[in-house]
């Protein structure tokens, strides 16, 4: 890390944040080739719940991944072209297609489930060696953000003081 990345403080915990997202996805593209896989790493969490719900509307998909429908129609777009998963016709709603694993998406999901297995480890070992459950934490700063948000803070902040 340069010395002027050191000199940042709190302001720039965005950037730090999308630093890490993209070290982590980066390395994890490279792990899920290493094993074969074509799966893109941002779509793993799109493949495994297509598994357990045996298909899904790209609606029900955002919601669940709490991303918003254009992200998920990206995600599924490329997961189409990869043969991964395919678009069915929705028997209670004529307009929407319904998301499914294919074959390929079927043996893909098996063989990211021991990849995923390892990558728990790997994180819990992190975890672990920082002396920070940096998943719990993120998600506790979501969700604090979302109960009060930067502009309410800074609202607060503006305010005089009496």
């Amino acid at each position: 890390m340069s010395t002027y990345l050191e000199s940042l403080d709190q302001a720039f915990l965005a950037h730090f944040c999308r630093r890490l997202s993209d070290l982590i996805s980066d390395q994890g593209a490279a792990a899920i080739q290493s094993y074969g896989i074509t799966t893109p790493s941002t779509a793993i969490s799109s493949m495994y719940y297509l598994e357990k719900n045996n298909g899904a509307t790209v609606a029900e998909l955002s919601e669940a991944l709490c991303v918003t429908h254009q992200m998920a129609t990206q995600r599924t777009h490329t997961l189409v072209k990869l043969g991964l998963i395919c678009r069915k016709p929705n028997p209670k709603d004529k307009r929407a297609k319904t998301l499914h694993l294919t074959e390929l998406g079927k043996q893909e999901v098996m063989q990211l489930k021991p990849l995923t297995s390892k990558m728990t480890e790997i994180f819990t070992e992190l975890t672990q060696q920082i002396e920070c459950d940096l998943l719990q934490k993120v998600r506790e700063a979501e969700k604090a953000l979302i109960d009060r948000p930067l502009m309410q803070r800074l609202e607060a902040l503006d305010k005089p003081q009496h």
